[in-house]
């Protein structure tokens, strides 16, 4: 992590799916075992989602109350995984998934994380309460700078 890395074989090919930002207690999504910000939805059914565009909706609506698998990339792994999913509307938050999504591309997800392998005792990392080989450190392409 924080390097550059080829990707896994991809099922259908691509490098673009639907990034997992958050997920609601006790909804389809966290029960299906998606995790929030590693995780980018890429096909549900063997149906590869390409594009930003109705097609996962239509696809979730096609299933609801339903199961179906759905497969993931996972950045933190670097592999892809199925889950089963059971979208509906009875769960008691909003959305099929429970799940706040952004299509974007996982080609350089890694680019700006990095996992703590280690903490020095007294450290501003210890007192963060960082936990080494459990946490990871997400970052941004964009740097500030400290002013003085």
């Amino acid at each position: 992590m924080g390097q550059g890395s080829s990707l896994p074989d991809i099922p259908g090919g691509g490098t673009n799916g639907y990034h997992v930002l958050r997920i609601q207690d006790n909804s389809p999504g966290q029960k299906a075992g998606l995790e929030s910000y590693f995780d980018y939805i890429i096909s549900i059914d063997d149906v590869r989602l390409r594009e930003d565009n109705e097609q996962l909706r239509d696809l979730l609506k096609k299933y609801e109350n339903q199961s179906a698998v759905m497969t993931v990339y996972s950045s933190k792994y670097q592999e892809c995984r199925n889950l089963t999913l059971h979208p509906n509307s009875h769960w008691g938050g909003q959305g099929l998934l429970g799940v706040s999504i952004r299509f974007s591309s996982f080609e350089e997800s890694n680019k700006h994380v990095w996992h703590v392998t280690g903490v020095s005792p007294s450290s501003p990392a210890e007192r963060a309460d960082l936990q080494p080989l459990s946490d990871y450190i997400i970052g941004s392409d964009v740097m500030i700078s400290e002013v003085r």
